[in-house]
């Protein structure tokens, strides 16, 4: 099961279509969220707030359980050490602290708008995964 999950939260090769499927998924929650941390700076927007906070709190929770399957299968993508090592490097890697600093803000620093575009961040991993689909090459000539 953990090999399973380890290919689905991988970004998807042709052929693979549940992780396919979950690379979309992520990039939908990034550019929701996103949207959300940007429609929020709209004062005319407040009477939206219930939606912003709901759609924050979906998007961070599918952040949160990425965050730990990615922990937990961290020892097939680093397969040359231990599992604890394993889970350390991805905790120090790059993808391991981008996730970090865009689930964090949400929980400890709601107040601190500062620190909430943190969560911005995230957009860092949809460089990652432009690499491997071309349709998302044309996205970020976009953005």
């Amino acid at each position: 099961m953990k090999k399973k999950v380890f290919d689905i939260i991988q970004i998807g090769e042709k052929g693979n279509t549940p992780s396919i499927i979950f690379d979309y998924v992520l990039v939908l929650n990034i550019v929701l969220n996103i949207m959300v941390v940007i429609l929020e700076t709209f004062s005319e927007l407040t009477e939206y707030q219930s939606v912003f906070r709901t759609v924050e709190i979906v998007t961070t929770l599918f952040f949160c359980v990425e965050y730990v399957l990615r922990i937990w299968t961290a020892d097939l993508l680093y397969k040359d050490r231990a599992k604890g090592k394993a889970r350390l490097r991805f905790l120090v890697s790059y993808d391991g602290i981008v996730d970090l600093f865009t689930i964090v803000p949400a929980f400890f620093l709601t107040g601190v708008v500062v620190f909430r575009m943190l969560r911005v961040i995230r957009i860092f991993h949809l460089f990652r995964i432009n690499a491997k689909y071309d349709s998302f090459n044309v996205i970020m000539s976009v953005l």
